[in-house]
């Protein structure tokens, strides 16, 4: 007899997600390239999301080397 594969369901939920997710912000791009910011609810939803998904490639801010030992103190 073949083995039984149980189905898991809830493992289709990220990707039907993710999909969503990237077909909104397919979306956005394509709104905002065509009509560029012209400040609309769309434009303004662009900016929000491209701000969050780029915010890793941000510079961190920069400390005075005279301020790090009291930073260090503290956390200590």
């Amino acid at each position: 007899m073949a083995p039984q594969i149980e189905f898991d369901h809830t493992a289709t939920v990220p990707t039907a997600e993710a999909d969503i997710l990237r077909e909104q912000l397919d979306y956005l791009i394509a709104h905002s390239a065509h009509a560029g910011p012209c400040g609309c609810s769309e434009c303004r939803r662009y900016l929000r999301v491209r701000s969050i998904l780029l915010e890793i490639f941000a510079e961190p801010p920069s400390a005075n080397v005279q301020e790090m030992p009291k930073r260090l103190a503290k956390a200590a």
